[in-house]
């Protein structure tokens, strides 16, 4: 199977989980339903949006571990796609988490749900910046200077 084949069945699988998650949200059955203070509608939210963040990151790590071929010229900035990646994925996972476990959290709670996200969001952030540093500053400036090389050459 082709780069774009498997990128395209990722692609439609995180657009149908949006769709499907805005939909079945919405229709007032699911929010009417209720097992003591969770609601249908919030479960769906959290299992379509949740399930769509996973497959970008899964995506994001295959296309990683699977570098295609044509996309030679982005190679330097190849080991940064996961860690961006998983700073998305933290950023979106703080609204998606809110829709399961909101109903349950005073204001205590709250605080700390915020803790954690602020700490994953920075630890995230780090490895955005870290990985630039070690690993694609580096290879673009050789980029750079070695395609320089070949104009002057030519």
């Amino acid at each position: 199977m082709t780069t774009r084949q498997w990128m395209m069945q990722y692609g439609v699988a995180v657009l149908l989980a949006v769709i499907m998650g805005l939909i079945l949200g919405h229709i007032p059955l699911f929010k009417e339903a209720a097992v003591g203070k969770l609601r249908a509608s919030n479960l769906v939210q959290f299992l379509a949006y949740g399930g769509a963040v996973a497959m970008i990151w899964l995506c994001g790590r295959r296309i990683s571990h699977q570098w295609p071929g044509e996309w030679k010229r982005f190679a330097p900035v190849r080991a940064l796609l996961l860690p961006v990646l998983t700073l998305f994925a933290v950023a979106a996972g703080y609204g998606v988490l809110s829709f399961l476990v909101d109903p349950f959290l005073g204001k205590p709670g709250k605080s700390v749900y915020n803790w954690v996200f602020v700490i994953g969001l920075v630890g995230a952030s780090a490895w955005v910046i870290v990985t630039w540093v070690l690993s694609c500053a580096p290879l673009a400036g050789s980029a750079e200077s070695s395609r320089r090389g070949r104009k002057q050459a030519a």
